[in-house]
C-alpha cells in the first residue's frame, strides 16, 4: 500500500507573520510534509509522482483568484477556512462561481473560519458549516515563564502613549507582524522558528492589545487575555466579529476615550475556546487518519507531464502577465492613498494659515 503524502499549504511571499502562523497551526495536524505549497501557486503544484497530497486548506483565500480551484492533485481538508471577495479585478466573490462551486461541492462540507463565509457559500449551495480558525488549536508551550509584559501588536502610537501612560511602570512591548522585506520569502524552518518565538512572548505576556485577528486567536489559544481593536466596519463584520466572544473588542477612539481602562488595568481571562477548538481538532484528526488509512484510486489524476504541458505551461505567460498587472494596481493604490493623505495635511496647513489672519 503507497503511503498518503501531505502538504502544508503556505503563502511563500507572505509580509504577514500571520499568514505563517495559521500554516504553522494547520502542519501540527500533519504526520510529516512532504511538499510545501505556495497558496497563491496551489493549481500548478505538481507532485513527483502520480499521486495524491493530502493538505488541510485553512485560513484566507485568496489574493490570486485566478489560481483556484488547486491542483487536481491536492486532496483537502477545508476547514478554518475564509473566502474573500476577489480583491485584484471583481470586488465580489464570483470566482466561487462555475467550476469552483463544483470542486468545493465535490470536497465538502466546508469548515467557514467565520460566519460571513458560511452565508456565502450556503447562498451558492456549497456544503458548509462554522469551524472556527485553526489558530485556536494552537497548545500552550510547557517552557514558558510569565513576563508579565503587555505586548501591543500593529497598534497605532496614539494606543501606545495611552497605555505607557496608564501603566508607567509596566513592561510594555511594542510588536509587528508585518515583515521586513530582507524576510520575505524565508525558507519554512527559519519562518516556524520566528513563529514559534512571536507564541511565546504571547503565552507569557499579562495581556495582548491587538489589531491582528492572527495575534488575537493564538493569544487566547494560550490563555492570555486580548484586546482586539477593530474598526467596526465591513471587514471587521465579514471576518472578526465571530471571535468577539473570545477576546475584549474595542474601537481606537473607545479605548483612547477610557472604555477599555478596566480592561487593560485588570486583564480577565477570555471565555473558553475549548470546545470550538475541540471541534476543530477532531475534524483534523479524523482527516489524517482516513487519508493515512483508506486507499485511493488515481486512475482519474492526470500524467504529471502532461498536467504541466497542456496547463502549467501554457498558461505561464497570462499568470505573469497577470501578477504584473496586479502589482502595478497595488502601487497604485498605495500611491493614491499616500497623496491623499499628503493633500489632506497641505489643505489642513492652508486652513490653519487661514483661521489665523
Amino acid at each position: 500500500m503507497i503511503s498518503m503524502k501531505y502538504g502544508l499549504i503556505y503563502y511563500r511571499n507572505t509580509t504577514n507573520i500571520g499568514d505563517d502562523i495559521l500554516s504553522y497551526a494547520g502542519k501540527r495536524f500533519l504526520p510529516r510534509t512532504d511538499y510545501f505549497i505556495d497558496r497563491e501557486e496551489m493549481d500548478v503544484f505538481i507532485p513527483e509522482e502520480r499521486e495524491y497530497v493530502a493538505a488541510i486548506l485553512n485560513g484566507w483565500y485568496l489574493h490570486y483568484s485566478y489560481a483556484f480551484p488547486p491542483s487536481p492533485y491536492l486532496l483537502p481538508l477545508f476547514t478554518g477556512t475564509h473566502f474573500n471577495r476577489d480583491t485584484t479585478i471583481f470586488g465580489d466573490y464570483s470566482y466561487l462561481d462555475g467550476n469552483v462551486t463544483d470542486y468545493l461541492r465535490k470536497n465538502g462540507p466546508v469548515g467557514g473560519r467565520d460566519t460571513q463565509t458560511v452565508k456565502i457559500l450556503s447562498e451558492k449551495g456549497i456544503d458548509s458549516y462554522y469551524s472556527g480558525c485553526l489558530t485556536l488549536t494552537l497548545p500552550k508551550y510547557d517552557d514558558v515563564q510569565p513576563s508579565h509584559a503587555i505586548i501591543l501588536t500593529d497598534v497605532s502610537d496614539e494606543i501606545v502613549s495611552y497605555v505607557q501612560t496608564l501603566l508607567p511602570d509596566k513592561n510594555i512591548i511594542r510588536r509587528t507582524h508585518n515583515l521586513k522585506p530582507e524576510d520575505v520569502g524565508a525558507d519554512w524552518p527559519e519562518r516556524e522558528a520566528r513563529v514559534e518565538a512571536y507564541l511565546k512572548d504571547y503565552q507569557a505576556a499579562d495581556l495582548v492589545i491587538t489589531t491582528r485577528l492572527h495575534c488575537a486567536l493564538p493569544s487566547a489559544a494560550l490563555g492570555t487575555p486580548v484586546i482586539l481593536v477593530g474598526r467596526f466596519d465591513e471587514d471587521y463584520y465579514d471576518r472578526l466579529k465571530d471571535f468577539a466572544e473570545y477576546c475584549a473588542c474595542y474601537s481606537e477612539e473607545d479605548i483612547l476615550n477610557g472604555k477599555a481602562q478596566e480592561a487593560i488595568c485588570r486583564p480577565a481571562g477570555n471565555k473558553s475556546i475549548r470546545p470550538l477548538a475541540d471541534k476543530i481538532t477532531e475534524c483534523c484528526r479524523n482527516f489524517i487518519y482516513r487519508t493515512s488509512h483508506e486507499k485511493y484510486d488515481i486512475s482519474q489524476l492526470p500524467e504529471p507531464a502532461l498536467y504541466k504541458e497542456l496547463f502549467v505551461e501554457r498558461t505561464q505567460h497570462m499568470r505573469r502577465a497577470l501578477n504584473k498587472l496586479i502589482g502595478i494596481r497595488y502601487s497604485l493604490e498605495k500611491q493614491h492613498v499616500q497623496d491623499t493623505a499628503t493633500m489632506e495635511r497641505v489643505l489642513a496647513a492652508a486652513q490653519k494659515l487661514l483661521n489665523m489672519k
